[in-house]
C-alpha cells in the first residue's frame, strides 16, 4: 500500500473526524467538516483506492473559507457541487447573488449520523435557504448514493448539482462512456483553440479529426491539457473508468429522468493555470444541468428548478467490477 495513502487511525484523532464503513468488498471514508467528502473508496479485495489522493495530508487541512476557489490541496476526493460549479451571479428575488467557485457545499462542515450500512450528512444553504443531504449506503461491491434537497424558500429558484468525483488514474486508463455519446460540448479547456464555451466537439477526437488522440484513453501528463466537456441529455445513465493495472472497472449508474448529464473533466496536466504544480486526475460528473456557470445554464435553458417548501430526491450508484465492464449491455 503506498506509505501516501490516507492513514485513517491516525486520522481519527484529527480535529476534523473521519467516519468509515466498510463490508466484505468496500472500504469508505468521509470528513463531514471537509465539505461531506468522500475520501476513500477503496476495494478490500485488492487494496485500489479509486479517488485521487490530495498532494498535502489531510491531517494538516483546513476547513476551507466560504468563497475560496477550489484549487489543491482541496481538489480530491469525492464532494458535490451545488448551487453551481464556475462562480455564479444568479439574479434571485430582485438581487443579484454572487455564488462561489464550486457551490457553496465544498466548503461546509456538515453533520452526520452513521448506522450500520450507512452515513447521512446534511447542510444548509447561506445565500438561498435550502437543506443538502445525502445518504450513502454500502450493498456489497456497491455504493447508493441518495441525495435530497429540500427548498425553505417560499420562491422557486434554479440550481445546478454536480457529482464531483476526483478519480485516481493512470496514463492508458480507459473511460467507458455509452455509444450513444458522439459528440460534447465545451464548457472550458486549457488550449484556447480547442473552442469556446458551448461548441459541440466530436468525440472522442475533441481535438479535431486530424488529430490522433483518442480521449477515451487517458493521456500522459505531460500532455499539460485540461478541458471540462459535457454530454447531451442522455439515455443511458453509465459512465465508468477501467484502471488496466489492475483490471477494475469503477462504474457511476444515474437514472438519466432525474441526472440526464455526464460532465467529464479532463486534468491531464493541464489546471490549475496559475500555478507549476499540475493537476493528474479524471472525474466523471452525473449532473442534472449544464455548462458549470448558473447564469449561463439558465440561458440556455439547461438549469433545474425547486418549488417553494418542496423536496427533490435523486440517486446515485457507484460499483467496483473485476475486469472491464461492458456499458451498452
Amino acid at each position: 500500500m503506498d506509505s501516501e495513502i490516507l492513514d485513517l487511525e491516525q486520522h481519527k484523532h484529527q480535529t476534523m473526524p473521519v467516519v468509515e464503513l466498510e463490508n466484505e468488498e468496500l472500504r469508505i471514508a468521509v470528513i463531514p467538516d471537509l465539505g461531506g467528502k468522500m475520501v476513500r473508496l477503496q476495494s478490500k479485495k485488492t487494496g485500489t483506492q479509486f479517488l485521487q489522493e490530495p498532494s498535502l495530508d489531510y491531517n494538516l487541512f483546513s476547513q476551507p473559507k466560504y468563497g475560496e476557489k477550489f484549487s489543491p490541496p482541496y481538489a480530491s476526493g469525492f464532494d458535490e457541487c451545488f448551487p453551481n460549479v464556475a462562480p455564479s451571479k444568479y439574479e434571485f428575488n430582485g438581487e443579484v447573488i454572487e455564488l462561489p467557485d464550486h457551490g457553496e457545499l465544498w466548503t461546509k462542515a456538515w453533520k452526520y449520523e452513521k448506522h450500520v450500512n450507512t452515513i447521512s450528512l446534511w447542510t444548509h444553504g447561506d445565500q438561498l435557504n435550502y437543506r443538502f443531504a445525502k445518504h450513502i449506503e454500502l450493498d456489497g461491491p456497491k455504493i447508493h448514493i441518495t441525495y435530497e434537497l429540500e427548498s425553505l424558500e417560499e420562491v422557486p429558484f434554479e440550481y445546478i448539482w454536480s457529482a464531483h468525483p476526483l478519480l485516481d488514474i493512470a496514463e492508458g486508463d480507459q473511460l467507458l462512456l455509452p455509444d450513444e455519446i458522439s459528440e460534447v460540448l465545451l464548457n472550458w479547456a486549457s488550449d484556447p483553440n480547442v473552442g469556446d464555451l458551448g461548441d459541440r466537439l466530436t468525440w472522442p477526437r475533441i481535438l479535431g479529426n486530424n488529430s490522433n488522440i483518442d480521449f477515451n484513453y487517458v493521456q500522459k501528463k505531460s500532455s499539460k491539457f485540461a478541458a471540462k466537456v459535457f454530454t447531451d441529455r442522455m439515455r443511458n445513465g453509465k459512465a465508468g473508468l477501467y484502471k488496466q493495472q489492475t483490471d477494475e472497472t469503477l462504474l457511476f449508474s444515474f437514472d438519466t429522468d432525474q441526472v440526464p448529464f455526464l460532465g467529464l473533466w479532463l486534468c491531464y496536466g493541464g489546471w490549475p493555470e496559475e500555478s507549476r504544480n499540475k493537476e493528474f486526475t479524471l472525474a466523471l460528473e452525473p449532473c442534472n444541468a449544464r455548462p458549470d456557470s448558473l447564469d449561463e445554464a439558465c440561458r440556455w435553458g439547461d438549469q433545474q428548478q425547486i418549488s417553494p417548501l418542496s423536496i427533490k430526491c435523486w440517486e446515485v450508484s457507484i460499483a467496483v467490477y473485476n475486469g472491464k465492464k461492458s456499458i451498452d449491455a
